[in-house]
């Protein structure tokens, strides 16, 4: 989930608190609400040490890991503050810690929620991992609650604007998990519901493979509409150098972290000068013929690597059909 929509329910989280909570738990809660974010911190500890769990949402993103942080940074608020209670510090802590974990769970982007039972990584996939549209709604809201607060607004339109805005995120949220889960439950096995930015669209990745091909098909659909576009449409023969190539690449995108999140994979190729360009597209976050890739140039007779590159690009110069 995008950092602007973190941040505002941080804020409207506690609203009910007000003048029933000490004003250090209601800022605890608001912290707390984005906090798991900054494991950006413990990178150089990833790079050095290799372990996949002090990555962005990983061990950060555990509710068990939230629930022992919280608690002793509770400990610690009640040594400074003597008159808050340690509980509903924790408990406050607790919420704001569990609403984020939340919010990522709820993307497409998969976390280690119950670590370090397991680490075994879930999603929902009910929305983007970072959708721009519901980010900039977010921004909005933001400055609209910083605007009544400089202002001054009376109680009554304080929470006037914080029932609207609760009810709002509600009912996007619950638009966005009922479409799919009736979407998904009436999909054929290998087949997968992606959502796309505007909630009115969303995608289907399928996925077939038997003795003779592997198809891999991208296709964008409408909501009560029975029209479809067909983004990416590729298959290749199982036995082909494709798939070796293609398998070869896999393995080596197993050392960056971020594509252990993902699992609606498409290979596409070039040939060029001896070389073989193998880019592996993440469908979950395909969008307007731009996606999240792994390219992997190998020679074509050695079939050494030779060069690699991760990022969010453009497919123009690619065929996807």
């Amino acid at each position: 989930m995008d950092f602007f929509t973190h941040i505002l329910m941080g804020i409207l989280i506690p609203i009910p608190l007000l003048g029933h909570a000490p004003p250090e738990t209601i800022i605890f809660i608001w912290l707390m609400s984005f906090l798991p974010d900054f494991d950006i911190i413990l990178e150089p500890i990833q790079r050095k040490t290799k372990n996949y769990m002090f990555s962005h949402k990983a061990a950060s993103h555990s509710i068990i890991i939230g629930f022992i942080f919280t608690g002793f940074i509770s400990f610690v608020i009640k040594l400074v503050y003597p008159n808050i209670s340690i509980f509903f510090a924790w408990l406050g802590g607790m919420i704001g810690y569990s609403m984020h974990t939340f919010l990522d769970f709820f993307t497409s982007s998969k976390i280690p929620i119950l670590y370090p039972i397991t680490k075994k990584e879930y999603r929902f996939l009910g929305d983007k991992a970072v959708n721009p549209l519901l980010a900039s709604i977010s921004i909005v809201n933001n400055l609209i609650l910083i605007i009544f607060f400089i202002f001054k607004a009376n109680i009554f339109a304080f929470n006037l604007l914080f029932y609207i805005f609760i009810l709002s995120y509600i009912t996007y949220f619950g638009y966005r998990a009922i479409i799919k889960l009736y979407i998904q439950h009436k999909l054929p096995n290998n087949s997968l519901f992606i959502p796309e930015i505007n909630p009115i669209f969303y995608m289907i990745y399928k996925f077939k493979e038997n003795e003779e091909i592997i198809d891999y098909r991208l296709i964008k659909k409408r909501i009560l509409s029975s029209k479809s576009i067909e983004l990416i449409h590729k298959s290749y023969n199982t036995n082909s150098i494709e798939v070796e190539f293609f398998q070869k690449a896999i393995e080596y995108s197993k050392s960056y972290r971020f594509f252990y999140k993902w699992n609606a994979m498409i290979p596409l190729f070039k040939y060029e000068n001896g070389f073989v360009k193998v880019k592996i597209i993440l469908a979950e976050a395909f969008s307007r013929k731009r996606s999240y890739t792994i390219t992997i140039i190998f020679d074509k007779n050695t079939k050494e690597i030779l060069k690699k590159d991760e990022n969010f690009k453009s497919l123009k110069d690619w065929t996807l059909n």
